[in-house]
């Protein structure tokens, strides 16, 4: 036994020092080995608003020397972290790089939907155009060399930087670059227009995007998206705003640079081409490295580095290995306090090894039919997630659209995986000599309550260490969709409101795997029983997501499957996560034998996992015209005006659609599908 309690502790030193050493190693690789500073600063925007920003400073950008910069501004429902590589690497070339949390988003104010949603000119580009205000007081800045870009919804709101740079006496913004999003094409009063002037501009094309890119021809019809190049919008885009017949030739040509000479400046436009979907520029490096070559062929760049030299993947192991050595440090953090004498109580040393398959006839076939009946039901719980509105929806208590979804969605499989798996006790369990004694679930009050505080204190060591990596060195542990953010204080109250669907989900894969399917399948050794479990969970989230973006790049069109033509899309985020989870679980449960403690905390850090960063919108919102809320964040509701506490209908002077809007808490409810833009912006 003190063997045992010796070496909880010791590993849990060693995941800590682990922690420590990649996530200084991560510090040391976006600051170029002490080359570039990174502070945080809190801006205001013109209704005064707080904007969280992060700055990459080269320690080469001085008074004497000004350096060139860049403001990117990141997606919807993520933040300035999870785009950290275009700190980095633009930081690297000399580049001042100003990275900001749009509001409702990170370390920014949450506001009111009649901030978000009002005109660009209240919103100030849902923030990001403070950043412009801010650049012009600094000294060490290029005043001629200053850019934007952005990915997705990011994207959006450096077309509205540059409509408000537009608006200004002396216009700073001298270049713009966006990343799988739309270009603005027409003036406010829907007329092809040049709204981007005299900068040079620089459009990523996803091939795949399944948010933009939705062109016209000549006739009006809608093409898709593998069509955009040929499209009129493209078209006069690149013959520089002037109409589409201008442009000469069929199509847009990837990578080439078109030229124009405008009020004396020769003005540069391309378009790279890459074949991915919408959301990869964030976790690959296609994306970065036209963003690097964009910049460092329309500026002068202070220190010249070929693009394809980049740390990208460096950077992402590193990332991946802080993240490994937090959750060692979960782990052993739980082994540990379950040693200690007050807490020993609460892990039995019952129900270590796996149990012998069930022996009957009956027991296999019901064995086998419930783990399908698991596997089957997710298809069908997504699907009518979706089929019936809930996944376009935010509710009183649950402001974020997005975490809507997968909430629901492990609310119903954590049901029905109760069911399945109290089912197997009386069906076949039972008979076999089965007890609640020994699934683990018989404990009393005393021992539930300890548990309880167990998996609390398990988890805190993961949010401390976030948090000190965040705030101390800059870093959080993700890579491309997944991983744990520091979460911001004002989404406290969002992560207990979440919190008790995934505790539902957390409590019945916990109780599953080890209680109800703690048993041998065949002659396999365990680690093939976690595996097993670890697969069937996720299959259901990969065969939706292949299916959906094989169709989708197949025949050019959102297939409606699954209960939409976005399904596919969101069940991408969860293909990672519960394999993971699986074997998380599985590994807590090794230190305490308990299945409460494990689903515990399972559902803890996977409701922080997705809270934490996600888009957060209070408002009440009824839809009364089909994709309603794309227009509004397309055109940033232009429309809107509106009191606190008045009702107001909001209506796209493009797409003509509109919703009802009155400040408040919100509820969203669209029909299947393309309201979803609005959300993956």
């Amino acid at each position: 036994m003190k063997k045992c309690k010796c070496s909880a502790k010791a590993c849990l030193v060693f995941a800590l020092v682990f922690t420590l050493v990649f996530t200084a190693l991560s510090a040391g690789l976006l600051r170029d080995w002490g080359k570039v500073s990174i502070t945080d600063v809190k801006l205001e925007t013109a209704s005064g608003s707080k904007v969280a920003a992060r700055i990459y400073k080269p320690d080469s950008a001085t008074a004497e020397h000004p350096a060139p910069a860049v403001i990117f501004t990141h997606g919807l429902t993520v933040n300035k972290e999870s785009y950290a590589q275009y700190g980095m690497e633009l930081s690297r070339r000399g580049f001042v790089v100003i990275m900001p949390d749009m509001l409702n988003h990170g370390d920014s104010e949450i506001v009111g939907a009649e901030t978000y949603f009002a005109p660009y000119t209240v919103s100030d580009a849902y923030g990001a155009y403070a950043c412009v205000r801010y650049v012009k007081t600094l000294d060490y800045v290029d005043q001629t060399q200053i850019g934007v870009a952005g990915h997705s919804a990011g994207g959006q709101a450096s077309n509205n930087m540059v409509r408000l740079d537009n608006a200004e006496e002396n216009p700073v913004i001298a270049a713009i670059y966006l990343v799988s999003s739309d270009p603005a094409y027409k003036d406010e009063e829907g007329n092809w227009a040049n709204i981007y002037g005299t900068r040079d501009m620089g459009l990523l094309y996803t091939l795949y995007d399944h948010v933009y890119y939705r062109g016209t021809n000549e006739a009006g019809e809608t093409l898709g998206v593998q069509e955009y190049r040929t499209s009129q919008e493209v078209k006069s885009l690149f013959a520089f705003g002037q109409e589409p017949d201008a442009f000469e030739g069929t199509e847009v040509e990837a990578d080439k640079i078109y030229t124009s000479e405008i009020d004396g400046r020769t003005v540069t436009r391309r378009l790279n081409q890459v074949n991915e979907i919408h959301p990869k520029p964030q976790g690959d490096t296609a994306g970065l490295t036209y963003v690097i070559d964009f910049f460092q062929d329309v500026f002068t760049a202070p220190n010249p580095i070929a693009s394809d030299s980049n740390h990208f993947f460096l950077l992402s192991v590193l990332n991946m290995l802080g993240l490994l050595g937090v959750l060692m440090s979960c782990v052993f953090t739980l082994g540990t306090l379950t040693q200690l004498k007050v807490f020993q109580s609460v892990a039995p040393g019952a129900n270590v090894e796996l149990r012998p398959a069930p022996s009957t006839v009956r027991g296999k076939v019901g064995f086998w039919v419930l783990t399908i009946a698991n596997f089957v039901f997710a298809f069908l719980s997504i699907s009518l997630i979706f089929a019936r509105g809930f996944g376009y929806c935010c509710f009183t208590f649950l402001p974020q659209q997005p975490s809507n979804i997968y909430a629901f969605w492990a609310l119903l499989n954590g049901a029905f995986m109760l069911l399945t798996s109290f089912g197997s006790y009386w069906l076949y369990g039972k008979k076999d000599g089965a007890s609640m004694e020994q699934w683990g679930l018989k404990i009393s009050l005393k021992d539930l309550g300890k548990s309880i505080l167990v998996a609390v204190c398990s988890c805190c060591i993961v949010f401390v260490i976030t948090f000190v990596a965040n705030r101390l060195f800059k870093v959080d542990y993700h890579y491309y969709l997944w991983g744990l953010k520091n979460i911001p204080w004002a989404n406290l109250l969002t992560f207990f409101e979440y919190l008790p669907f995934y505790l539902v989900f957390g409590m019945a894969v916990s109780i599953a795997l080890n209680s109800a399917y703690h048993c041998k399948i065949g002659k396999e050794p365990e680690w093939v029983n976690d595996l097993f479990f670890a697969v069937m969970n996720m299959l259901p989230s990969l065969i939706i997501t292949f299916v959906g973006f094989y169709l989708y790049a197949k025949n050019g069109v959102k297939p409606l499957i699954f209960g939409s033509t976005y399904t596919y899309t969101y069940t991408l985020n969860a293909i990672p996560v519960f394999p993971v989870a699986v074997i998380l679980i599985r590994r807590l449960f090794k230190k305490c034998n308990n299945p409460y403690i494990p689903g515990i905390m399972a559902a803890i850090l996977l409701c922080w996992l997705q809270v934490s960063c996600s888009f957060t919108i209070h408002a009440r919102v009824a839809e009364f015209g089909k994709a309603a809320a794309v227009g509004v964040l397309h055109n940033a509701a232009r429309e809107l005006h509106v009191a606190h506490g008045a009702i107001v209908a909001i209506v796209c002077p493009v797409c003509k659609h509109g919703f009802l809007l009155s400040s408040g808490r919100a509820r969203i409810h669209t029909e299947k599908a393309d309201a979803m833009s609005a959300f993956r912006l």
